[in-house]
């Protein structure tokens, strides 16, 4: 606290408003930001007409499946596996 006192009673008032400019460009662009390609998402899921309760299981099977392998695609691209 002492020393902000000192700091402000030192410095005028463009001093302060400069060195408050010069600090915030210094930290805007100190931070770089790698940005990665993703690779090739899966293909979407296109349900099958279903006529019989057997070709509904076959797609909540497929479903579940097409779900599954999204959030591993998902995981690795985030790097979250």
């Amino acid at each position: 606290m002492v020393l902000s006192v000192i700091i402000i009673e030192v410095l005028n008032m463009k001093e302060i408003r400069f060195l408050l400019l010069l600090i915030f460009l210094v930290s805007c662009s100190s931070v770089k930001y790698v940005t990665v390609p993703m690779s090739e998402p899966p293909e979407i899921y296109k349900p099958n007409i279903i006529k019989t309760e057997k070709d509904f299981l076959y797609e909540y099977k497929r479903s579940l499946m097409k779900i599954s392998e999204w959030q591993n695609w998902y995981a690795i691209q985030t790097n979250k596996f």
